[in-house]
């Protein structure tokens, strides 16, 4: 008993001590302030890490995209380069094969035209060698005949001893017969014989061949006739090779110029495709490294971002079961010690004199408070303690009751705004993070139907400039059309004509040689006509031959022009085609885009107007929250304040009252 005493004595001698529940609950309200508190400045920090992680990813998934659709492109040029490789390297080896078989065909034919023409040269040599002599021949033999002298006379002349030993000379030609030898021999013996006979004229039948069937004049004629139309047939067939050597040169030399032109282009474009396989396979290699790391960034991003989200989603769990815990402390406190806090620390009316002089200190507490918070509510809670201390009974107990009344109702105001507070930061940042996503996706939007845009107005002028080109190419094929058809019918003039020509002056040349043949007219006017007619021959029919090369030249080229036209307007067709298509793709995705935008543009405005109502009630307040939370707090320091000193007398009076029942 002494020590309750003492204990007491000492609670008193000591002064005015708080309430321990009352203690109790201002550290379990401040410890909850505290985990709150911390709460915001996670939540805070985890929107900002949050907002940062989307707009990364955003970033990072762009990119992705970006190097997925160039790797779908870099790899359909490759694919098409490697087409166009494979169908080039089979052009070019059908190509080098062709030009190889014409060049060598061209080497063969020119080997064969050497030989037939040295051949002919050399036979041409002897038979012009034949025709001069039997021409000297007969022309002194008739000259002899003319002057009145013998034909033994005439034969044994020296210019006809000269004669004679030039045709013995030539009776080993190949041109006549056995019996043309026979006959020229019998001239040849007649002759001899006249030399041994001293001065005898020779029989009769020596001047005639050994049939009797003509004259040394006619044996030297028909071996004359005989040899002019064998060189001309020689000069004739000279001729038609020749001809028939150069056409066929002409097409051989025509068709390996062109092979070896579309071989100089094939092998440029192999070239050239080459170099695209091989830069867009580098492009391909660097941007599917590319790939593999933005890939790999933004797993790793997602991964540190889902962390975040699952300890922040676990801090919060953990934040709201001490906060419960808390809360339920405080309800159970409440609930179960009021009782045991009035019969322990509640003021006794005997006491009330030793506690008055603190109720005005408790009055003054709470008129402080409510003149520096400007809050109406504490200065009616200060006239409301004072009627109570003036009129109530238990005075303590009713001033007790005031303030945690209003102590109550200001924490739940407090939390109220809290709340609010809590709401409108969070609904603020998502709906600002919406609407920097909208605006980021019309940009975007924007950029691709600009470029799109762009793009459709380059292809719609390349189409035009190829369609300009394809009219010219047509234009110009008509009238190469129209100049060949010119051309070539003017061939078909000049070549009949040539042709009758040729024929006629042939026709002519038998009929004079078919007169004279004959043994008729037998001068020297009949020589010189054969001659011109076959001069005459020669020119129109090398004239002939040169209107048919000429002819086939220009057919050739304009063969090939046309072959070359043929492909360049199926190119330039083909990319009209390609680009007309990517026109109406490109076309296709602006109008969808263009939808899209309109879509994203109206969930903006709905975003913006979300905003601004959030910012009606968030933002457009007479007092931030963060003052009134402050004044809050200095209101509930107050009270608190009031309520520790009440405690405290109430402690000082059940100390005063035990001593007193145990004195």
């Amino acid at each position: 008993m002494r020590l309750s005493a003492v204990s007491l004595f000492s609670a008193v001698a000591f002064g005015h001590q708080a309430n321990p529940i009352s203690k109790v609950l201002d550290l379990l309200h401040s410890l909850k302030e505290k985990v709150v508190s911390e709460g915001e400045a996670e939540q805070a920090a985890f929107e900002k890490e949050s907002h940062m992680c989307k707009d990364q990813a955003t970033s990072k998934q762009y990119e992705i995209r970006d190097d997925q659709e160039n790797v779908a492109s870099l790899s359909a040029t490759i694919e098409k380069a490697a087409a166009t490789i494979t169908e080039l390297d089979s052009k070019i080896a059908k190509l080098t094969t062709g030009v190889s078989k014409n060049e060598n065909d061209l080497a063969a034919a020119t080997s064969l035209r050497k030989k037939e023409h040295e051949d002919y040269v050399a036979n041409d040599k002897e038979m012009v060698e034949v025709v001069d002599t039997l021409e000297r021949a007969i022309g002194t033999l008739e000259k002899a005949l003319k002057k009145g002298s013998s034909l033994v006379q005439a034969v044994s002349s020296p210019q006809m001893k000269k004669l004679t030993d030039s045709l013995s000379a030539i009776m080993d030609a190949a041109v006549f017969s056995t019996n043309d030898k026979k006959r020229l021999a019998s001239l040849v013996q007649s002759k001899e014989d006249a030399e041994f006979e001293a001065g005898q004229a020779p029989a009769a039948a020596a001047y005639e061949t050994h049939d009797g069937s003509s004259s040394i004049l006619d044996v030297l004629g028909d071996m004359l006739d005989k040899a002019e139309g064998q060189k001309a047939d020689a000069d004739k067939a000279e001729m038609t090779s020749q001809f028939e050597y150069n056409k066929v040169k002409q097409s051989l030399t025509d068709q390996i110029a062109f092979d070896n032109k579309q071989l100089e282009a094939a092998r440029k474009g192999l070239a050239e495709q080459q170099e695209v396989k091989s830069t867009a396979e580098g492009d391909l290699t660097v941007t599917q490294k590319e790939l593999a790391e933005d890939t790999a960034t933004l797993n790793d991003l997602h991964d540190a971002c889902e962390q975040a989200a699952s300890e922040f989603e676990a801090s919060l769990a953990q934040r709201k079961g001490e906060c419960d815990a808390l809360d339920t402390a405080v309800k159970i406190l409440k609930e179960k010690t009021g009782g045991a806090e009035s019969q322990a620390y509640g003021l006794v009316q005997t006491a009330q004199h030793s506690v008055q002089h603190d109720y005005a200190s408790v009055l003054k507490t709470i008129v402080g408070t409510g003149k520096s918070a400007k809050d109406k509510q504490l200065a009616m809670l200060a006239v409301r303690v004072k009627a109570a201390l003036g009129s109530s009974a238990d005075p303590f107990a009713k001033v007790k009751g005031l303030i945690a009344d209003m102590v109550d109702r200001l924490e739940k105001q407090a939390a109220d705004e809290a709340a609010q507070h809590e709401f409108c930061t969070t609904e603020t940042a998502k709906s600002t993070d919406k609407k920097e996503d909208k605006q980021s996706e019309i940009e975007s939007l924007s950029a691709k139907i600009g470029k799109a845009k762009s793009t459709i107005a380059k292809r719609k002028e390349q189409v035009s400039n190829l369609q300009s080109e394809l009219a010219d190419i047509a234009m110009s094929d008509k009238e190469m059309t129209e100049l060949r058809s010119q051309e070539h019918a003017t061939f078909v003039t000049a070549e009949k004509d040539y042709s009758d020509g040729v024929e006629g002056v042939q026709m002519a040349l038998k009929v004079i040689r078919d007169y004279y043949a004959q043994g008729e007219g037998k001068t020297g006017d009949g020589g010189s006509v054969i001659s011109m007619l076959e001069v005459a021959e020669s020119d129109f029919s090398k004239m002939l031959t040169e209107v048919r090369e000429t002819e086939e030249t220009a057919e050739s080229e304009y063969e090939k022009l046309m072959e070359e036209h043929k492909l360049e307007s199926t190119t330039k067709k083909g990319g009209v085609k390609y680009k007309t298509q990517e026109i109406g793709q490109l076309e296709k995705a602006v109008a969808e885009n263009t939808d899209s935008k309109g879509g994203v543009e109206e969930e903006l405005d709905a975003v913006l107007e979300y905003l601004s109502k959030l910012n009606d009630q968030c933002i457009a307040k007479p007092e931030p929250y963060e003052e009134r939370k402050r004044r809050r707090e200095a209101e509930l320091e107050g009270l608190k304040n009031a309520l520790d000193i009440l405690e405290g007398e109430a402690i000082g009076f059940l100390a005063v009252k035990t001593v007193r029942r145990h004195m």
